[in-house]
């Protein structure tokens, strides 16, 4: 009996695993269902716990969730991620929530559905965030402020409600600071190479310069040139021998007559 009433729950579980590794490309991915922190580890995805005394909210959350979660698996190249990673913590926990906000943002462009469980998932989210009244930035993270704005920029879809406050806390400062390269986001949505750099450009101009660490491509150019250095200094020697091996031989020549 017991197993009857938790057949829907148990079935859910099953489709939303199924439409996870569609999403994401990845038919080996695990899905486990629990009281543990949600979140990712290589392929293997955590959830919150799903019963067959679930609300239609809970079910939304969830899946939205799991949407998240897929369209990071799809969409996301932790190499690039890391190569442009920033070195202090702040910069680099802004950087982390501009990116999420890139993945969910082609996911809710892409699909309506998807959409509306993303927004049922940050509807939640900044429920239960925003507890109290806020009165001036210091009170709200700014983390949370970039991500919702540069979610607008890219779906055009408002913060939510809770949220609102937080995000015109903000706002004007950012705006004032950095709304061409916001606007500039869209342009690069599909290219995390060329969203990773704007996204450094954009801290920079949140006066984040100091936390950026080296220009990863400014390193890379260093490479080429001093690859193109050694090419010189081989052609160069190259040349040199050449040289040498025909005055040698000239004057070889010169000693027989």
């Amino acid at each position: 009996m017991a197993n009857d009433r938790d057949a829907p729950a148990e079935n859910f579980k099953r489709a939303l695993t199924l439409a996870m590794k569609t999403i994401a490309d990845e038919p080996e991915l695990t899905c486990s269902f629990g009281a543990e922190h949600p979140g990712i580890t290589d392929k293997r995805v955590r959830l919150p716990q799903v019963t067959r005394d679930a609300t239609a909210e809970d079910i939304a959350v969830t899946r939205g969730l799991s949407d998240a979660m897929a369209m990071r698996l799809a969409n996301h190249s932790t190499s690039v991620h890391s190569r442009y990673l920033p070195q202090g913590q702040h910069a680099r926990t802004v950087y982390e929530a501009i990116e999420q906000a890139r993945v969910e943002a082609l996911g809710a462009r892409a699909m309506p559905g998807m959409a509306d469980n993303l927004n049922a998932m940050l509807d939640k989210r900044f429920d239960e965030k925003v507890t109290g009244p806020l009165h001036k930035r210091e009170d709200a993270p700014l983390e949370d402020a970039l991500a919702l704005m540069v979610r607008e920029r890219l779906t055009g879809e408002a913060p939510p409600d809770a949220a609102k406050k937080l995000v015109d806390l903000w706002r004007p400062w950012i705006e004032d600071k950095a709304s061409e390269k916001l606007d500039g986001l869209d342009d690069c949505i599909h290219d995390q190479t060329a969203f990773s750099r704007l996204s450094r450009d954009l801290l920079a101009r949140l006066e984040m310069s100091d936390e950026l660490g080296d220009d990863p491509d400014d390193a890379e150019d260093n490479d080429d040139d001093t690859d193109d250095d050694a090419d010189g200094e081989q052609d160069q020697t190259e040349t040199g021998q050449e040289d040498a091996e025909t005055s040698a031989s000239e004057d070889m020549e010169q000693g027989e007559a």
